[in-house]
């Protein structure tokens, strides 16, 4: 009776969550908790914010929400503290067809712009006249253009870029995340929170 009457509650917050064709959000949708069973069960169907029409930015108190049903109730946030809930009326899906023609640009883009920074970088570095004085001290003889270093050299930067992307067409070699995926995933978080960090300035009233 005890555990009911005050129970434990922990909560682990997502970082972000989209909510698409809701009127409301539930507390399951934006975090995990642990509790006694039944308590756990009308938690994740609690009901912590209504969306409005048309929809508005606000802040939800997730902790006030959880505190007037379970007033009694010791709170334990295991997880962010800050958390973006975003709206979609509906959910979008884009078009094969756009999705090809813009993995095929953004190809394009890339590997140009990567075939000019390797001339850049061959042009910097004399890497020309490196092979060629690595196959006189191999060979015995100059040339400006061997075949036997340049062609390995070619594979090598293949073989590089594979293997630092940690893809093969659209197989990852290993779990680890690449360091496009790192990137991303800074760029994202940064995002996140400049917008927490801008929500809570408009609340405390400052520009």
């Amino acid at each position: 009776m005890t555990l009911m009457k005050q129970p434990i509650i922990y909560i682990r917050a997502y970082k972000r969550t989209t909510v698409y064709k809701k009127s409301f959000v539930h507390l399951g949708d934006i975090a995990e908790t642990s509790c006694c069973g039944s308590v756990k069960n009308q938690l994740d169907s609690l009901t912590i914010f209504n969306i409005p029409k048309p929809a508005q930015k606000g802040r939800i108190d997730v902790i006030k929400a959880i505190l007037s049903v379970y007033p009694e109730a010791m709170i334990q946030s295991v997880g962010e503290m800050d958390i973006l809930i975003e709206y979609l009326p509906k959910q979008s899906k884009e078009s094969p067809v756009k999705e090809w023609i813009k993995a095929a640009l953004i190809s394009v883009i890339v590997f140009a712009g990567a075939t000019i920074a390797i001339m850049a970088y061959s042009t910097d570095t004399s890497l020309p006249k490196t092979f060629s004085i690595l196959n006189k001290i191999f060979t015995g003889t100059e040339v400006e253009n061997p075949v036997f270093i340049t062609i390995p050299y070619s594979i090598g930067i293949a073989i590089g870029i594979v293997v630092f992307f940690n893809h093969i067409g659209t197989k990852k070699i290993t779990d680890d995340p690449s360091p496009m995926q790192i990137e991303i995933n800074k760029y994202e978080e940064d995002v996140e929170n400049s917008m927490v960090d801008s929500m809570t300035d408009k609340k405390r009233g400052e520009p």
